[in-house]
């Protein structure tokens, strides 16, 4: 079930935003490795109105490991989520944003909205923060209308690269799923290695915040 799910938020920002939409991606991983991992997630426990986990990237083998130091915290209220969600080994001077996926009460896709985005410093480290109201729309794909669940949605959070930033279109870099895209590179519901190559799109990491 978590492989599934990961799978689908992952589809979510695919659909948002495909550069190459004649692609397919397998996964090199388990089932049982997923599972594994999203045990460990889970482990780091939960408090009331906050929740903790942990990111998880794909190494070149092809197998999702949890990236030590990472940490990702959701809080809930009854009127959004915030989300804070700290990273390292990024490329410095790369361009990243972080997607809020929203799953649903009622089974299918999920939808997604944008929380944050930045340029990382010569640290390698990011430190993204988002806050989604009550209310707010999602821009795609639109299963759900607005986001009415925050004290019980299952959210994921993902973050993509988007090369290095280019003067002239960095605001939209930052603040947008394509900025700075260009065709040929990974897309599809899958995670992919970081690059300092310009034009490079891709989502590298993911965290998990089941639902209450």
């Amino acid at each position: 079930m978590l492989i599934r799910k990961i799978l689908l938020s992952l589809l979510a920002l695919f659909v948002l935003a495909s550069c190459t939409k004649d692609e397919q991606f397998a996964l090199n991983t388990s089932e049982s490795d997923v599972q594994r991992i999203g045990a460990s997630a889970l482990a780091k426990g939960k408090a009331r109105g906050k929740s903790e986990s942990v990111a998880i990237y794909e190494n070149p083998a092809g197998e999702w490991m949890i990236i030590p130091g990472a940490h990702s915290e959701l809080r809930r209220t009854k009127n959004g989520i915030t989300a804070h969600f700290k990273t390292e080994n990024l490329i410095p001077g790369n361009a990243y944003t972080l997607w809020f996926v929203v799953f649903g009460d009622e089974p299918g896709p999920p939808s997604s909205t944008y929380a944050a985005g930045h340029i990382v410093g010569a640290s390698g480290k990011g430190n993204f923060s988002g806050h989604l109201h009550l209310g707010d729309g999602f821009d795609a794909p639109r299963t759900l209308t607005e986001f009415d669940s925050p004290l019980t949605a299952e959210v994921h959070l993902a973050l993509r690269t988007h090369g290095p930033a280019q003067p002239g279109i960095i605001p939209s870099q930052i603040n947008t799923m394509d900025g700075g895209c260009t065709s040929g590179f990974p897309s599809g519901p899958s995670l992919h290695p970081d690059s300092d190559e310009v034009g490079y799109c891709a989502n590298i990491q993911v965290a998990v915040h089941p639902g209450n």
